[in-house]
């Protein structure tokens, strides 16, 4: 019980601080601030900590925009994605009804860079712990390249970050790299003039599920949503706020990436969702595959592209192969995987390494209209 008082009494004093901390930091000059805003509970929780510290300034005290930034991968689970995207609806919408510069602004990877144009078009094996190319290309670039427009434009920004010191070790040694005098604050990484701003830093899980369920969402949301989605993900209940000040174990641990992520061993997540809606079990079983044919030698061509010898691009045959198996997830899912713009360039793609082109866009409109019969 004592911990539970600790952990509450910790929430009601922080935030009363950080509330001014934010302001301060808002109101020290001009750079615009960008949220980088995941959906997840940290940036929810850092979100709403940067809302309620503006909504209390005086009349006219918050003039300088804050952008709210979600990097929309096209990867993202459907549950998770459904979510997001109501959320920052309702986001939109609150903060024109309350008059604060908050704007949310939807980035997307170039579409050379997508999943699937990758791997199914160009042929990358799906993604590995040496291999790891999908990070930079579907989430880094297109913050980093929102934030340097937003330089070239202002001058200086301040990026914030829902990002703790107790989810590991490492994240505790990056920022304690990057720290600067002023507390919370520190150079984002190796961008010259982007300031980063954690306010949430020293909380732990315990401490952001309180802190998302004590307080009203400023943009009216209602957090338990965010709970329940968690739990779902966790495969169970999210014990992790109760009425009074009884405070269990955390689902937090969960963790919400691309459905196809084959960096980790096992999709735990998307299984525990999968148990929820059966639907989604088609997508683990994908994600499976692409991370067991990624090692046949058999489904490679023989040299790299550039003529050397080794494990080179998939063949044609397993990407079409690839292609009809997330058709045949789309029409028994009901979920929207893949765009048209994605097919095409695909086509493309295919055209050039011998494959028939045309062929993937007949099957892929065929599949539209017996999409839209059923």
């Amino acid at each position: 019980m004592q911990t539970n008082r600790n952990t509450l009494d910790f929430v009601k004093l922080n935030v009363r601080s950080r509330l001014q901390v934010v302001r301060e930091l808002y109101r020290a000059d001009s750079r615009p601030w960008i949220v980088a805003f995941s959906g997840g509970k940290d940036s929810t929780a850092a979100l709403q900590l940067i809302w309620l510290a503006l909504r209390d300034l005086s009349t006219g005290g918050a003039h300088k925009p804050v952008y709210v930034c979600y990097v929309d991968t096209g990867m993202e689970h459907p549950a998770y994605d459904s979510k997001v995207r109501a959320t920052l609806s309702e986001i939109g919408e609150a903060a024109e009804l309350q008059g604060l510069p908050m704007h949310v602004r939807m980035l997307e990877p170039e579409l050379k860079n997508r999943y699937f144009v990758c791997v199914i078009g160009r042929g990358y094996a799906p993604p590995t712990h040496w291999f790891r190319w999908c990070t930079r290309n579907l989430r880094i670039k297109p913050m980093s390249n929102f934030i340097r427009t937003q330089i070239s434009l202002s001058g200086e920004v301040v990026i914030v970050l829902g990002l703790r010191r107790t989810e590991s070790g490492a994240r505790s040694r990056v920022m304690d790299k990057y720290k600067s005098d002023r507390p919370f604050t520190g150079p984002y990484g190796g961008l010259a003039r982007a300031t980063a701003f954690t306010p949430i830093e020293d909380f732990g899980t315990e401490h952001v599920w309180q802190f998302l369920m004590q307080t009203p969402c400023p943009w009216g949301a209602d957090n338990r949503g965010l709970v329940q989605l968690y739990a779902q993900a966790a495969g169970g209940e999210c014990p992790s706020y109760s009425a009074g000040d009884r405070l269990a174990p955390s689902c937090g641990g969960s963790r919400f990436g691309c459905w196809t992520c084959t960096v980790v061993r096992k999709d735990r997540s998307g299984g525990s969702l999968a148990e929820v809606n059966e639907a989604y079990e088609m997508l683990v079983d994908f994600r499976d595959w692409l991370a067991e044919m990624r090692y046949d030698p058999r489904r490679r061509w023989r040299k790299r592209r550039n003529g050397r010898p080794g494990p080179g691009p998939l063949t044609i045959a397993t990407r079409r192969e690839a292609f009809e198996r997330l058709l045949s997830i789309e029409a028994g899912s009901g979920c929207t995987l893949i765009t048209p713009k994605e097919v095409h360039r695909i086509a493309e793609l295919w055209a050039k390494d011998g494959g028939n082109g045309r062929g993937a866009i007949v099957r892929y409109e065929t599949h539209l209209r017996e999409s839209v019969r059923s």
